[in-house]
């Protein structure tokens, strides 16, 4: 499930694309209906559907062929505290789903990127790239996973109610700490330098009356091609990046409407309804789920929420909710990127920057610029490059 959003992003959806990124060529050398975007487009959307159905499946597999009892059984040779099992279990089961995934992990992160020259990554690079969000990203989801098996035991029937709470805690925490703390461990990141793209961006700040904790160039380009902007951060960490690959690509005047659709986010307080809308969606697919989970671990054997290897089930039917639940999601974050384009257009006045930026935007990122409207509704977080450009060729600045 979505929980509290850290950034917000002006890119258009490739599904199944963790990555915004952009071509090195002169826009208008490349014919606007090119199939080269939809084919890449439509890959990377089926190796992520591909992705999560067999992830799907082998955690499905995992239940109903016993092979969850035989793993617990293994943890508890090993360990005699509940939750060093725990540890063990998913730490066992966990690598078992990571081996087998990754040969199409590093075709669509990699491998693919290269074909269709988006990549600026060497394979060692890639590789310690995915290392350090690891890295990051396994002491928070330890921390996580054995608070939620205290609740699971502590609270019975009523676990997912505490659950919910730490994870909206966790959202708020990790949005104000990723732009000061994790994001530079990816990217560097230094102060917009002085010149007229930086006087006009501060004084569209100073106008609209949007105070920020500050603009920055990020490194995009040492992994990809690609061009990206983002909201992120709360409260005093609260900024704008553009990635260098924006501000090197693209021409002051579109970087600025760029840069006004992220301050649009800012000014009608897209993030906190995100989190609103994202803690709601957790409250309920957690309530809702755990509920499923009580009701169907009999189907499998299962007499106890508690017993380590049930909880693979669990997995499974927050899976589902997830399915369920993305589209309606989706839909929210389309209705933000709408009002953030009609902010944007109506801050600057510059319809044609703006035009010429999306254009820019999907031929650079190789986005498919007229998705089938039901891939659309399912996978994309932001309105499709041609409804973008025909609502601002209506919008009225």
């Amino acid at each position: 499930m979505k929980h509290a959003a850290v950034v917000r992003s002006v890119s258009s959806d490739n599904p199944g694309d963790g990555a915004k990124d952009i071509l090195p060529v002169d826009p208008p050398q490349q014919p606007l209906q090119s199939s080269l975007p939809k084919r890449y487009s439509n890959t990377k959307l089926l190796l992520g559907l591909l992705g999560s159905t067999l992830s799907f499946g082998l955690t499905a597999g995992f239940v109903l062929t016993g092979a969850a009892r035989a793993t617990e059984a293994i943890a508890l040779r090993l360990a005699n505290n509940d939750y060093l099992v725990l540890l063990l279990f998913a730490a066992m089961f966990g690598s078992a789903q990571m081996v087998i995934l990754f040969p199409l992990r590093l075709y669509s992160g990699y491998y693919l990127e290269h074909r269709y020259g988006l990549s600026t990554q060497s394979m060692r690079a890639w590789l310690w790239e995915g290392t350090k969000a690891f890295v990051v990203g396994l002491p928070i989801s330890i921390l996580i996973l054995l608070a939620f098996y205290r609740c699971l035991r502590q609270f019975g029937s009523l676990w997912w109610l505490p659950v919910a709470s730490l994870l909206f805690v966790v959202g708020v925490i990790l949005a104000r700490i990723a732009p000061v703390v994790i994001l530079p461990l990816f990217y560097k990141f230094k102060p917009l330098e002085e010149g007229t793209l930086r006087h006009r961006i501060l004084g569209l700040c100073d106008r609209l009356g949007v105070p920020v904790g500050g603009v920055f160039v990020f490194d995009l380009s040492k992994s990809t091609k690609k061009a990206n902007a983002a909201f992120t951060g709360m409260g005093r960490s609260r900024r704008i990046i553009l990635g260098d690959t924006l501000v090197s690509n693209f021409s002051d005047d579109e970087v600025e409407v760029v840069f006004a659709h992220e301050l649009g986010h800012r000014k009608l307080g897209h993030i906190w309804s995100l989190i609103v809308v994202g803690t709601v969606s957790s409250f309920a697919g957690l309530y809702i789920t755990s509920r499923l989970y009580a009701a169907s671990l009999g189907w499998f054997g299962y007499s106890s929420q508690n017993e380590i290897a049930a909880l693979p089930l669990l997995g499974l039917w927050l899976a589902v909710y997830s399915i369920v639940s993305s589209p309606i999601q989706n839909a929210f974050s389309r209705a933000h990127e709408r009002s953030a384009d009609r902010f944007a257009l109506r801050a600057t006045g510059m319809k044609e920057a703006f035009i010429s930026a999306m254009r820019k935007l999907a031929l650079l990122n190789l986005a498919d610029r007229t998705p089938h409207p039901l891939v659309e509704f399912l996978f994309y977080s932001h309105p499709s490059i041609e409804k973008r450009i025909a609502a601002a060729l209506r919008t009225e600045v």
